[in-house]
């Protein structure tokens, strides 16, 4: 064998790697998308389910202002009452 076919051999084996590498890198990348748009449908689905914890404030503050209310009326009717 001359040094060409060695050169020719070599060359080939080393592009026969950075085309096997290459694969595994697009297959995990491909991968990682696939986990990814996972991770974003569970994610929005968890947002979907916890909306209603969002309003627990507004429920406060309108049975506080309710009691409130309740509790002046009962306090004018004792007054008109009494």
């Amino acid at each position: 064998m001359t040094g060409w076919w060695i050169g020719w051999i070599a060359g080939g084996i080393v592009v026969a790697l950075v085309v096997v590498l290459l694969l595994l890198m697009i297959r995990g990348a491909s991968r990682a998308v696939t986990k990814a748009v996972n991770v974003v449908g569970a994610l929005e689905a968890s947002r979907d389910n916890t909306a209603g914890l969002w309003q627990v404030n507004e429920v406060n503050n309108n049975a506080t202002r309710i009691v409130r209310a309740a509790t002046a009326a009962r306090e004018h009717l004792a007054s008109k009452g009494a």
